[in-house]
């Protein structure tokens, strides 16, 4: 009969109720994300009941890319997620950077150097078109109106720049395969093989 010594497993000495405690909490934060790129897609869904079917199989695209912890956040996320669905429904080029991921790489360059004339006018437009919900003080509001009129082309101009330069090539919708099941269940999807 072979022995195996456990007393030097991290987990060894470990209550058991604490350990599956630290699990769900572990899994639940994995998990939290997939909520949030579902109820965007159901959401995306009502607004456009016609690209429906295309929605539901978006799921894959809506992953958070590493430009920082950010991401993580969920009113940044959704407001990344939701850009993409947008331009899903309307059958747009889903490579250019979302408004998040722009604020994002705007927001680590903060941190290098301080950002002015148009990078400002464009982090707060970005800004407004990602995160309309969470809204920027009245102070900055009206800055913002100042920053467009001063540098409005050139901020026109970064931000297409941006959205080409931080772009993922490799966020396109391929070839959608369907079994004419949704979330479990049975239904009439015009990429269903059956």
């Amino acid at each position: 009969m072979t022995v195996i010594d456990t007393s030097r497993h991290p987990a060894s000495g470990v209550d058991p109720a604490t350990l599956v405690t630290t699990l769900q909490a572990e899994v639940a934060s994995l998990l939290t994300p997939v909520d949030w790129a579902e109820d965007e897609i159901a959401a995306a869904s009502r607004r456009h009941p016609d690209q429906a079917d295309l929605l539901f199989h978006t799921f894959g695209l809506l992953r958070r890319r590493d430009l920082g912890s950010g991401m993580g956040t969920e009113f940044v996320y959704r407001g990344h997620a939701r850009e993409l669905l947008e331009r899903v429904a309307a059958e747009e080029d889903l490579r250019p950077a979302t408004a998040a991921e722009i604020c994002l790489l705007l927001s680590k360059v903060s941190l290098q150097t301080p950002i002015h004339g148009p990078g400002a006018g464009l982090y707060f437009r970005m800004w407004q078109a990602a995160f309309g919900d969470h809204p920027l003080t009245a102070e900055i509001i009206g800055d913002q109106s100042a920053y467009q009129q001063l540098h409005g082309t050139r901020i026109d101009e970064l931000e297409a720049m941006l959205r080409r330069k931080a772009a993922d090539p490799a966020r396109q919708l391929g070839g959608i395969r369907c079994r004419g099941l949704h979330h479990g269940g049975p239904v009439t999807c015009r990429f269903s093989n059956n």
